[in-house]
């Protein structure tokens, strides 16, 4: 903590430092440029910048240290591999002179085939001294004896075995066919309480019994671990798998336990929360070395702290840089947006500022320029506008006035009624009622009970040129007095008639609430000969390319487009039909 603090003075040090020698480039070079404020600006936050990347690199050693862990760890491992395999190795050694074809197994050999106790007795003592002899040369075996499984018992063993003394309960490494390799165990020796690995042999004697080789040496495993972890200051976890990935031995219970599979299939990787490096033994079980990742990563959390300490100073630095160019840069923006505003208010007056800076001088001294271009280009535009709005007028003198339509066909309405004649004066006053609500001329609501008016009214006319029938089946009630698209139903109605109904057919008329009063269903059907698929497909399109398409089913689609102008996507129309079956056309409007 000392040694941050220190790093943290020497930092503010070096940036008073560097403040002072800004205050001395100010009257070296002009600051009256742009170019000059920002180069001499960025340069002085670069060099902040790499001076911290300066310490930032010593992140490295992270790296350096991360190799010299992976590497002592692999020696470690190394190390305990091979002194292991070198304790299997000799307690291989032993078994062999111990078969029937070693010295030893020789002897006893001839100790079977015996038959005089004389002989015998000499016979077990040559034994005797022989297996002796063995653990005189091997001073770490402690235990070395023949036993016969089917009467579990043992002879010519060196020292005196446990009470419950059972090689079922010892925990097989490596099984080869005779040769059985233990992993590290308590001794099965009556007063040794050490840490033992064996080896266990099955032999066959020429009388044709079968016995078992049994040698075990001394292990100093956990103690080797215990210490190589003390040296290297990180909890080394040492581990043997089977041919089968199965734990047979772990230095910490905790950690393991006895018959757990991992699946460790490279040299070395991450284990839920270890670092485990793993080597061939020269055998078919594995040797693998785990560090708590915890503990493998301490260096690296302290070089993180000191990361974030300077990337706070970093951070720090670079927002005191950039208040600076901050200062330096949008002052004269603001000034740039308040004239824009001004401008927008139609304030055309030049602007008279200076900000001791030349390229923003200049660039105001444009922008008075602008302006002017702009008044210039205000009035060509206001002269154009006059003379198309003159133009404008003199079109309107030649078009035909709706207003004088509709009252012409009033004075005719008029006209007929003089005459008395009651059919025609119907006809006109009902067309001019059509035309004055269609082009919105009528004072009349669009609601959907006006939409119906409409509706029937169209329909008198039709049926004075037509033989068909029309059947309404319309609820009354509140809905019908609310707001609708204008003109949403003499379309559909209109395609039945022209297009869908022969001579004597009849078109049905059904409005209801649905949805509990929240929607209006209008469904406009007819018996009439139907739309066969790909016409009726054309009639589905929204936006239609094909020319020929857009020939049909004009007045469907202005009601598709109407309803979606009106309502968006809370309104739908549907169209179903089937060739002699008759058309119908459904539609759904929300309720406003």
């Amino acid at each position: 903590m000392y040694t941050i603090i220190n790093l943290i003075f020497y930092y503010l040090w070096h940036l008073i430092d560097m403040v002072n020698f800004l205050k001395k480039l100010n009257s070296i070079f002009s600051l009256s440029t742009l170019k000059n404020r920002i180069v001499i600006t960025l340069t002085a936050g670069i060099m902040c910048c790499c001076f911290l990347m300066v310490i930032v690199s010593y992140n490295a050693i992270y790296r350096i240290q991360e190799d010299k862990i992976k590497t002592v760890m692999s020696f470690d491992l190394q190390q305990q591999s091979a002194k292991l395999a070198q304790k299997y190795a000799n307690l291989l050694q032993i078994t062999q002179q111990m078969a029937p074809e070693g010295n030893v197994g020789s002897l006893v050999e001839e100790y079977f085939a015996a038959k005089e106790s004389y002989n015998r007795l000499v016979l077990s003592r040559s034994i005797a001294s022989s297996i002796g002899l063995i653990t005189f040369s091997n001073s770490d075996v402690e235990l070395v004896t023949y036993y016969y499984p089917k009467s579990r018992q043992t002879v010519f063993a060196n020292l005196p075995l446990q009470d419950d003394f059972s090689l079922q309960a010892l925990p097989d490494l490596e099984d080869n066919a005779n040769i059985i390799y233990q992993s590290p165990h308590l001794s099965q020796c009556r007063f040794s309480a050490d840490q033992v690995v064996s080896v266990v042999r099955k032999i066959t004697f020429s009388n044709g019994q079968q016995w078992i080789i049994y040698v075990e040496t001394k292990s100093d495993t956990a103690n080797d671990i215990n210490m190589l972890s003390r040296s290297a200051n990180m909890p080394y976890i040492l581990t043997l798998l089977d041919r089968r990935d199965r734990v047979r031995y772990c230095s910490n219970l905790n950690a393991f336990s006895n018959g757990q599979i991992l699946n460790l299939d490279e040299k070395s990787g991450t284990l839920g929360k270890y670092i485990w490096n793993q080597t061939e033994s020269g055998y078919e079980y594995k040797t693998v070395l785990l560090v708590p990742a915890v503990s493998y990563n301490h260096e690296f959390y302290i070089w993180k702290n000191h990361i974030l300490l300077i990337f706070g100073l970093t951070v720090i630095i670079m927002a005191f840089i950039t208040i600076m160019l901050l200062q330096l840069i949008y002052k004269p923006l603001r000034v740039f947006e308040s004239e824009m505003e001004s401008i927008g208010k139609g304030n055309m007056n030049a602007l008279h500022y200076r900000t001791g800076i030349d390229e923003f001088d200049k660039l105001f001294d444009k922008f008075n320029t602008m302006k002017q271009q702009i008044q210039q280009l205000m009035h060509d535009v206001q002269e154009k506008e006059e003379r198309r709005h003159q133009l404008e007028l003199e079109k309107l003198i030649y078009q035909i006035n709706p207003h004088f339509l509709l009252n012409t066909l009033n004075s005719v309405h008029w006209l007929a009624v003089l005459h008395k004649q009651n059919d025609i004066g119907k006809v006109i006053s009902t067309l001019n009622f059509l035309l004055s609500y269609n082009i919105g001329r009528s004072k009349e609501p669009a609601t959907l009970r006006t939409e119906i008016k409409v509706l029937r009214s169209y329909i008198e006319l039709q049926q004075m040129r037509y033989d068909f029938k029309v059947i309404e089946n319309i609820e009354d009630g509140e809905y019908l007095d609310r707001p609708v698209a204008r003109f949403i139903l003499q379309p559909v109605v209109e395609n039945a008639i022209y297009h869908g109904i022969d001579e004597n057919g009849t078109i049905e008329i059904n409005v209801m609430p649905v949805n509990n009063r929240k929607d209006i269903k209008i469904v406009i059907k007819d018996n009439g000969k139907g739309i066969n698929e790909h016409a009726l497909a054309m009639l589905r399109q929204t936006d239609p390319d094909d020319s020929k398409t857009q020939k049909h089913g004009i007045g469907l689609r202005y009601v598709r487009s109407i309803l979606k102008s009106f309502y968006g996507n809370s309104a739908y129309m549907t169209i179903d039909s089937m060739p002699g079956h008759g058309t119908a056309v459904t539609l759904c409007l929300p309720l406003r």
